[in-house]
């Protein structure tokens, strides 16, 4: 079972990795509600305004809708089938169970949860926090695939932060979920090299893809029986949030960047 945000790049190409697979069955997926409609999503607004300033607030919406643009344009100008697939086409095509919520500890959210009767529950980019009702409530576990190198990198937009201190390799960490944000144990960790020309948006798409690989690796041990032990880590944890506007003029003084048009362009020429 899968809990992933309505509106997520990262989530996105992962579970065009994820859900076809074979060897794994997606009992259902609860989907967080942050729609335009819902009070969450103003809070989310009014959090990154207040956090970033105008024109860095502005960025951080445009950027959650780039993927879309993107897949827009290429299937315009694109005959062949796509092989990136939005949400919904992949809710259509694989006929997966689907529960929307603004609130996953909710009783009703709870209820529909355990009429699935999951074995294993994962987070993918999900972006509310799950109370102790909730986690418990697989048989097996409750996992979360985390787009950083933990402990070092917990909290939001761990790929902005790794390019702003000038880090050699990034990474996906996939770790039991508890109540605390990114602090279970961590059972499985992949790093690659962070590349001179990747921006924030190509690292998280690299993150995703690397997660989602190996995600499928952990669910198939464990659909095989076997128990993951938890991995012995490096590093002080250190919770990050979304960047303020110090932090944004400190990325781009850098060198650094959010995206590239052209990179886009050419990935989503493959994937789209």
């Amino acid at each position: 079972m899968l809990l992933i945000p309505k509106l997520h790049a990262g989530a996105e190409l992962a579970l065009n990795k994820i859900i076809p697979e074979k060897d794994i069955d997606i009992v259902g997926m609860v989907r967080s509600d942050i729609s335009i409609s819902t009070k969450r999503y103003w809070n989310y607004v009014k959090f990154g305004l207040r956090r970033s300033g105008l024109f860095y607030g502005i960025l951080i919406g445009l950027l959650a809708y780039t993927h879309l643009l993107c897949i827009f344009f290429a299937r315009l100008f694109l005959t062949r089938t796509p092989k990136w697939l939005t949400l919904d086409e992949l809710i259509d095509r694989y006929q997966i169970p689907t529960h929307n919520t603004t609130n996953i500890n909710s009783k009703a959210s709870r209820a529909c949860i355990e009429s699935w009767e999951p074995d294993v529950m994962v987070s993918l980019y999900f972006d509310q926090i799950l109370k102790s009702k909730v986690i418990k409530i697989p048989e097996v576990a409750t996992l979360n695939v985390h787009p950083g190198i933990l402990p070092r990198y917990r909290g939001i937009w761990p790929e902005f932060w790794k390019l702003l201190n000038e880090e050699e390799y990034a990474g996906v960490s996939i770790h039991h979920l508890i109540e605390k944000i990114d602090a279970g144990d961590v059972i499985a960790q992949e790093k690659f090299v962070i590349e001179k020309e990747d921006t924030k948006f190509s690292l998280a798409l690299k993150s995703a893809q690397k997660g989602s690989q190996l995600l499928i690796k952990v669910l198939k041990k464990m659909k095989a029986g076997k128990k993951l032990k938890p991995l012995t880590l490096e590093g002080t944890p250190v919770y990050y949030s979304l960047p303020d506007k110090e932090s944004f003029d400190k990325f781009h003084a850098k060198g650094k960047r959010l995206l590239s048009p052209l990179r886009l362009w050419r990935l989503f020429r493959r994937l789209a």
